[in-house]
């Protein structure tokens, strides 16, 4: 599988979501996905993108492959440690100091897995894929077991549109009524 790198932002930095001081930024929801009850998941379209996370590395290891940054390479698992099936919700939050990030909310087993993926692999990488485009590969800084994640993106449109991947959500053309460009690949 070949992965593109998408730059998002230039320093990405896993922060456990703290919903105390960031709010949502508006995004438009999808009328056909409900509300999971408790121990359900969340409908997923059937056109959604492909959203997995893995674990990577700097270094090169067996088993590994290797995806081709701006500043250097990164070396992912080939198998994912969460997908999309782990995920309830993805918003895009701005926090006090205007800074732009994507929350991701896990799923009850999500969260479980979240918290064994972190709390092993403190110091290593959680990659997010999306449709096969690497979008952000935040370093694990410490167990994550609030259910919760959030990183850094430069602008709120950046935010909004990845979260809008994640949740499945139809692309949606702008008021002018034309669909935007599609964004150049490195």
């Amino acid at each position: 599988m070949q992965l593109n790198l998408r730059t998002l932002a230039p320093a990405l930095v896993v922060v456990t979501l703290a919903l105390a001081g960031c709010k949502t930024a508006p995004t438009k929801t999808s009328d056909t996905t409900a509300t999971p009850q408790a121990g359900q998941q969340a409908a997923t379209p059937a056109a959604a993108s492909r959203v997995d996370f893995y674990l990577a590395k700097r270094e090169a290891g067996p088993g590994l492959r290797e995806v081709n940054l701006p500043d250097g390479k990164l070396y992912l698992q080939e198998t994912p440690v969460l997908t999309r099936a782990d995920l309830t919700d993805a918003a895009a939050l701005v926090d006090r100091q205007g800074q732009n990030f994507v929350g991701l909310r896990f799923s009850e087993s999500g969260a479980r897995k979240l918290t064994s993926v972190s709390t092993s692999n403190v110091g290593s990488v959680l990659a997010l894929v999306i449709d096969q485009e690497l979008v952000a590969a935040p370093l694990i800084g410490e167990p994550l077991n609030r259910g919760v994640l959030a990183f850094g993106v430069p602008s709120a449109q950046a935010a909004s549109e990845i979260a809008a991947k994640i949740r499945g959500d139809a692309a949606t053309p702008p008021a002018g009524g034309a669909a935007p460009a599609p964004a150049a690949k490195p």
